[in-house]
């Protein structure tokens, strides 16, 4: 009987109500072992979410649109997540599950973080930068979509994959791509006022479909001993401008 009571109260608490009754600290109910996809999505005037122990999924776009959260916090018994900083991780801090969308200014993803969850930094609109740890080889699916004030964000050398949408949305108007890169999927950096890509690799590598937004105004830079096979790529050769990378770099790398 208890277990069914604490299960009807859980569900209470993601069905009818609305995102505008979401107000100031939010507690998730005791007992739920699941926040649903978009569970509090557009909740303005929440500032902070209380995750408890037994929670042990979250979905997607849970905090979507919500400007004003600037901490989530999970139980110190949660055997799944943990928080630090505000942000969610695994409990091993080895995969950067969400950040609140309130987070200000530059945010260091900590060294020990070797993956990102999808859709992780979702409308975290106040951020201005990121810096990526060694670690991270693959930049997943809408991980910086709808960050639009993300200006800066450091590729480190062993990245091997941005995903479908990572970029979308954010201000970034030049990056350096590593060595690593493998590649690159659908429509990775539409959105964005990007101007020039820097390429320090000879050979083109995998490119998905309408990866660039405005590919006829950004400059491609690559080493001039690769520049005709980036203009005979099918993908890479619809860059307006291709041309012989120069001795500097406008980001560094690591």
């Amino acid at each position: 009987m208890r277990y069914i009571m604490t299960l009807v109260l859980a569900i209470a608490a993601f069905s009818g109500v609305k995102a505008q009754d979401y107000q100031g600290s939010v507690s998730v109910a005791a007992g739920t072992t699941a926040i649903a996809d978009s569970a509090y999505y557009k909740a303005m005037d929440m500032t902070s979410l209380s995750i408890p122990a037994s929670v042990k999924t979250i979905g997607r776009h849970t905090i979507d649109h919500c400007f004003k959260l600037t901490s989530l916090n999970v139980a110190s018994d949660n055997a799944d997540f943990k928080s630090v900083d505000g942000v969610i991780f695994s409990k091993d801090g080895k995969t950067l599950i969400l950040c609140p969308p309130g987070k200000t200014g530059e945010y260091v993803i900590p060294a020990e973080a070797t993956t990102i969850a999808p859709y992780a930094f979702s409308s975290c609109k106040k951020i201005t930068s990121i810096v990526l740890p060694a670690g991270i080889e693959v930049i997943p699916e809408g991980a910086f979509q709808g960050c639009w004030g993300l200006e800066k964000v450091n590729l480190p050398q062993g990245l091997k994959v941005i995903g479908k949408r990572a970029f979308d949305g954010t201000i970034i108007q030049k990056m350096n791509m590593p060595t690593s890169m493998e590649r690159i999927d659908d429509e990775a950096f539409v959105n964005t006022s990007l101007v020039e890509v820097n390429l320090r690799v000879t050979q083109p590598f995998e490119l998905g479909e309408d990866v660039f937004s405005e590919i006829h105004v950004t400059r491609l830079n690559v080493p001039g001993a690769g520049l005709q096979n980036f203009k005979k790529d099918p993908k890479w050769g619809r860059f307006g401008r291709i041309t012989p990378t120069h001795c500097y770099w406008t980001v560094d790398l690591p």
